[in-house]
């Protein structure tokens, strides 16, 4: 049966050949591990011209289910793109986005987290080897009262040496890459991530793990998260990449990724006036006979 294509627990399938990709020098990546990372980083695809995919990446740890490209369905898989006009990797991670969920990393069990941090990791080689040295992800976060900030975390690069482990070569790689860290400056209006008292701010998932492993590697590494007035905000996609764009100094065409995005945003706004509607109808349903809402019961 060595003729049958089989998916362990990571499957990479090569597009093109590694030492290729490592001659190209691309310094960037950015990727997307949730809804609206994903929907960032498929508009910026959708955007450029010359783009070519690198890998595809299954797993048995993806969910059982087949996604459309075109006209076509395949086994659901993640995927490295390239570019090479603007020396940018673009790397969409539909497979996380659907096993992690809408509810997060709290509902998954212990041998999926173990699978993350693998994965993470993984990742983390490939894209070191391939000479990468900025890593940024993007996605969203929902405030009680969103003000249009996008919130960028930094990631610190001593975090992977130990006194016995690493030695002068990892400490000094360590020091460059914080100090390259450190004088990257802020998207205009966005605002740096710092511990506030005991009530710390927590980033989950892949969005946390892949530039945490590559900040402890040696890689420059940064969260950019746009804040989203509602749930699946498509336009926080929109934000996102232009942050992305202004802190990473990759050219984007901003015009050409909203013509792509806008019929998925208004179509998205749509349904969520629609389920705004019915939640207020219900609501209003339930006052008449004399009930309130579930403490569950939320937008």
């Amino acid at each position: 049966m060595s003729d049958v294509f089989e998916v362990s627990e990571l499957t990479i399938l090569w597009d093109k050949k590694r030492e290729e990709l490592k001659r190209l020098r691309i310094p960037i990546l950015v990727a997307g591990f949730k809804i609206t990372g994903n929907a960032a980083t498929y508009y910026l695809k959708e955007s450029l011209s010359d783009v070519e995919r690198a890998f595809r990446l299954y797993s048995h740890y993806f969910p059982p289910i087949s996604m459309v490209s075109d006209d076509k369905f395949s086994i659901i898989h993640e995927e490295l793109w390239f570019s090479r006009s603007k020396k940018l990797y673009i790397y969409r991670a539909e497979g996380v986005e659907r096993l992690q969920g809408y509810r997060g990393v709290q509902s998954i069990s212990p041998e999926v987290c173990a699978f993350l941090y693998k994965y993470a990791r993984q990742l983390v080689e490939i894209f070191k080897d391939l000479g990468v040295k900025e890593i940024y992800t993007v996605g969203s976060v929902m405030p009680v009262q969103p003000r249009g900030v996008v919130h960028v975390a930094f990631y610190d690069a001593g975090a992977g040496i130990g006194v016995e482990a690493s030695g002068e070569a990892a400490s000094e790689e360590a020091k460059e890459t914080e100090e390259a860290s450190e004088a990257k400056e802020l998207p205009r209006g966005a605002k740096r991530i710092k511990r506030e008292g005991f009530d710390a701010f927590l980033i989950e998932g892949e969005d946390a793990l892949l530039p945490g492993f590559a900040a402890a590697s040696g890689i420059a590494s940064y969260t950019l998260m746009a804040e989203e007035r509602h749930f699946l905000d498509l336009n926080a996609s929109i934000t996102v990449l232009e942050a992305f764009r202004e802190m990473s100094g990759v050219d984007i065409d901003m015009d050409k990724v909203r013509e792509i995005a806008r019929s998925d945003i208004e179509k998205f706004e749509q349904r969520m006036k629609e389920y705004q509607q019915r939640m207020m109808q219900r609501q209003a349903g339930r006052a008449e006979r004399g009930a309130g809402l579930r403490p569950s019961m939320y937008l």
